[in-house]
């Protein structure tokens, strides 16, 4: 039998608590004592709670998810261009998902569709090798993706 996902309302049933308590005491707010924070931390953990970023990129409306398409992993330098990115951008609290195209317009396609239904914040593309049409990076510009 599967377990039920462990939600924020679910602590604060427990703890006889607020949601927004819980909410605000699981991102360490000030404006909640420490012991309560702590308490709430325990039961969370006691319980197996984890956050969860979808639901928090809908009410947030950003992903922290940056589109990454690039022609062959495989690529040294595509190996060492993703690790540069990704480094920088972990700084800035982001991840990264990573597409491959295999130098194919139709996979690329594919790849940013992919990311696009993700709700990426961004997108870098290294373009297929025999692109014909930018019509598909076209779509994404009109989206405003950055």
């Amino acid at each position: 039998m599967e377990e039920k996902e462990i939600t924020i309302y679910d602590i604060a049933r427990e703890l006889d608590l607020a949601s927004s308590t819980i909410s605000r005491a699981l991102k360490n707010d000030p404006k909640v004592k420490l012991k309560t924070r702590n308490k709430v931390h325990q039961m969370a953990q006691k319980m197996g709670y984890q956050s969860n970023p979808f639901a928090r990129s809908l009410r947030n409306k950003r992903s922290f998810l940056i589109g990454v398409i690039v022609p062959r992993l495989t690529n040294h330098f595509v190996s060492s261009a993703i690790s540069g990115i990704e480094n920088t951008l972990s700084t800035k609290g982001y991840n990264i998902i990573i597409g491959q195209s295999y130098g194919q317009t139709d996979k690329e396609i594919s790849a940013l569709k992919m990311l696009m239904d993700n709700r990426v914040d961004g997108l870098l593309i290294s373009l297929a090798d025999y692109a014909t049409s930018l019509e598909h990076i076209d779509q994404s510009t009109r989206k405003k993706y950055p």
